[in-house]
């Protein structure tokens, strides 16, 4: 029964597909030809395929070389430096490469813009994943594990997978459109995919249950940027508005997609404020020291117990997620101080701090435990998304 799990990335890439195409602006500009409709369906298909074939070599390359290294790909050890490093630089770039390469070997004339690039590099990706999860369904066979914890890791190494196929199947797409194969921003997004579907590999098929749950941040950012990209696709730009001073007015009302992010990045009229940087960071530390503090004091009053953390128990994922929860709780309220305190007009300051507070955070957990490092890196970006939401507040209150 387990094995029909290798068509979960199929019914996930038809939802993405249907649920995308709607919203597009190409299927509008291109509702008088009656045969593109057709051309897409086809170009979905072949990159089904496409993917379902590459993947038997290469899931066969991943395999010899775990074997070789002594590294199962598919049931790792959380936080061990081998694990993260085969994974983060072996086997999800090999496995991202396979699918590039196979997204390269579509005709160019299939790619008339972003949108057929998010359809055929989400279209290899399933393909890929149906051969990927089935071979990893049948060895399954041979663990004891639960069958709801594989239906978890085959749901959400899908939508890894389909996710990264995407983002920088969006820049070729984007790229072979203008007459180029292959531009730098698809390269960026290629290594920034294949680093993030590598994080997430790690955390999924890793032994143990609190790293399953470390993967939760992570696969909540993963739906949040699916959801407002797709709706975005048939979207207006949000113009910026001004005051008669001629200075940006404070960011507020509109719902918030991804253009609205990258203007709230954007640079100000105004010079960075270098200082606001460094004293944010220091800012950032400091309150998630007390919000640790907190959560282990508030914990102690509960009566949980911290010593009891341990990997393959659900009662040591309660004080890792009771102190979790605090950490996460501290980035809006740093956010929202740096912001306020700094009197700035864009989030931008509040972002760079807190990229600066997450890099010595990681370096400091580095020299502790490995594993705190990965679970670092799953937390960072829904603590970054965290902060910049305080610091959208703190500016609406500067006004």
């Amino acid at each position: 029964m387990l094995i029909a799990l290798a068509l979960v990335p199929v019914v996930l890439y038809l939802a993405l597909v249907l649920s995308a195409w709607k919203a597009s602006p190409w299927r509008r500009s291109r509702a008088g030809d009656p045969l593109e409709g057709m051309r897409q369906v086809r170009a979905a298909g072949l990159a089904l395929a496409l993917g379902f074939v590459v993947a038997l070599p290469i899931e066969w390359i991943v395999r010899r070389s775990g074997a070789s290294l002594g590294v199962d790909a598919k049931m790792q050890v959380t936080g061990a430096w081998a694990s993260i490093l085969t994974t983060l630089f072996i086997f999800a770039p090999l496995e991202e490469a396979g699918k590039l390469g196979a997204v390269l070997a579509v005709p160019p004339r299939i790619f008339k813009g972003a949108w057929e690039g998010v359809l055929v590099g989400a279209g290899v990706a399933a393909g890929f994943a149906c051969l990927e999860l089935g071979w990893f369904m049948r060895d399954a066979a041979h663990h004891s594990e639960e069958p709801v914890f594989l239906v978890a890791r085959a749901v959400q190494a899908t939508i890894a997978r389909l996710f990264a196929g995407a983002i920088w199947g969006y820049a070729v797409g984007r790229a072979r459109g203008r007459g180029r194969r292959f531009g730098r921003t698809a390269t960026i997004a290629w290594i920034l995919a294949t680093l993030l579907r590598g994080l997430y590999d790690h955390l999924i098929f890793a032994r143990g249950l609190a790293a399953l749950l470390g993967s939760i941040p992570l696969f909540v950012g993963i739906v949040v940027v699916s959801y407002l990209a797709v709706r975005e696709l048939g979207s207006q730009p949000v113009q910026r508005t001004r005051s008669p001073s001629g200075r940006p007015q404070p960011i507020s009302a509109p719902p918030p997609s991804l253009r609205t992010v990258r203007d709230a990045l954007r640079r100000a009229e105004r010079p960075v404020m270098l200082r606001w940087i460094v004293l944010g960071a220091i800012v950032t530390v400091g309150v998630i020291v007390s919000a640790v503090a907190g959560a282990v004091v508030l914990g102690l009053r509960l009566g949980v117990d911290f010593s009891a953390v341990d990997e393959g128990e659900v009662a040591g994922a309660v004080p890792l997620a009771l102190i979790g929860l605090g950490v996460l709780l501290a980035f809006p309220a740093s956010g929202y101080l740096v912001a306020r305190a700094s009197g700035a007009d864009s989030v931008l300051e509040a972002a760079l701090s807190t990229g600066l507070a997450i890099a010595g955070t990681l370096v400091m957990l580095g020299l502790a435990a490995p594993v705190a490092v990965v679970f670092a890196l799953a937390f960072a970006p829904i603590a970054f998304a965290l902060a910049c939401a305080g610091a959208w507040i703190g500016i609406g209150a500067n006004g």
